[in-house]
């Protein structure tokens, strides 16, 4: 490798390093698309470190086919996790297979087969290389199979996410720009796994090809949309979302009960709570406030807070109400929970207004 491509893979490693606690910092939930946008990020940025230093001993390529053979299957569980959460276990299985089928072959490869260590230096892309491979009948026919599911796996859901586009779905409009540079990322990735010899055979490219993939992937994952951090759930929601959201739950209902029976100034209010109440699944309430307000139900509660808090402090009987219980009469458990939303929905702080009217 020569030195201009070291010092751009200790770039990416120190890029992976910024993007990486981007993710651990503002990502809020689902915890395991977290995970697997961590995991994506540490693979890169450890190979690209490992490219960095030029190490190849055994160890160190055993480590980069993992560091593969991860980010590829956490790719296609993040898949699964946006767009098709009934897939979850066939990608989870997979994904298993996929890893430990890898530590297999390197070993055996290692084995019974010494040559095959140093023509991995080639190896940047392809989890397992084909070319000085050599394993059982048996476990050559898994190898296949398996590259074989995983690349149908990735086809489908690229399939899918075509038909996805003429959706009319308000969370996937917020996203398709978004999921574009994703579905171009996984061509580029099925690609990646065809035996084109320039890219197996040349140094060079392949580590340059490396290198754009690692940067495309890294800054795809830094400009997400600002929604996935506190909540994917929304894109998983697919074709039936917009058809079913009013069947489930009728306004007249969600209204009384939210509204007119003020839930929202309840100290225990919450999506579950109110789930309840309604007799309705907690997600089938999550996508109906969403799809209806365009706020998740947190939000909601404490958009209402505020507009009641705002109302009160008009109305003669609070006059004398400190800050304080003017906050827990409209649902905060203190001044302290309300200075927050207060600013977010309305501005500024509840004092000045108080002030103003007052004067």
């Amino acid at each position: 490798m020569t030195p201009l491509l070291e010092k751009v893979f200790f770039a990416i490693f120190a890029l992976s390093i910024l993007v990486f606690f981007d993710v651990l910092i503002k990502f809020k939930r689902p915890f395991i698309l977290k995970y697997n946008f961590l995991l994506i990020v540490t693979g890169i940025g450890f190979a690209s470190y490992v490219h960095s230093l030029d190490l190849y001993s055994t160890q160190y390529a055993l480590y980069i086919i993992l560091c593969k053979a991860f980010v590829s299957s956490a790719f296609l569980n993040v898949f699964s996790i946006l767009y098709f959460p009934k897939f979850r276990k066939w990608v989870i299985g997979i994904s298993i297979l996929l890893i430990s089928f890898s530590i297999y072959s390197f070993y055996y490869n290692e084995t019974f087969n010494p040559g095959y260590n140093s023509s991995l230096k080639a190896q940047t892309i392809v989890v397992v290389r084909a070319e000085n491979l050599k394993l059982p009948l048996l476990f050559m026919i898994l190898r296949v199979m398996l590259i074989a599911s995983f690349a149908s796996t990735f086809i489908y859901f690229l399939y899918k996410i075509i038909n996805k586009f003429g959706m009319n779905n308000i969370y996937f409009d917020k996203i398709k720009a978004w999921t574009i540079t994703i579905f171009i990322m996984m061509v580029l990735l099925i690609l990646m796994y065809l035996p084109i010899p320039i890219i197996q055979n040349n140094y060079t490219v392949g580590y340059s090809i490396s290198v754009l993939y690692y940067v495309y992937i890294l800054f795809v994952i830094l400009y997400r949309p600002a929604f996935l951090n506190k909540s994917s759930m929304k894109i998983a929601f697919g074709d039936s979302f917009k058809k079913n959201a009013d069947l489930l739950i009728k306004d007249i209902d969600f209204i009384n009960h939210f509204f007119t029976y003020f839930y929202f100034t309840k100290p225990d209010a919450s999506l579950d709570n109110f789930a309840a109440v309604l007799n309705v699944g907690s997600n089938d309430l999550y996508k109906y406030v969403y799809y209806k307000y365009n706020l998740t139900f947190n939000d909601l509660v404490n958009k209402q807070r505020v507009e009641y808090f705002i109302d009160i402090i008009h109305n003669p009987k609070y006059l004398n109400y400190t800050i304080d219980a003017l906050a827990k009469e409209a649902g905060f458990s203190s001044r302290q929970h309300l200075y927050k939303p207060f600013k977010k929905f309305h501005g500024g702080n509840p004092s000045d207004l108080i002030d103003s009217i007052v004067v």
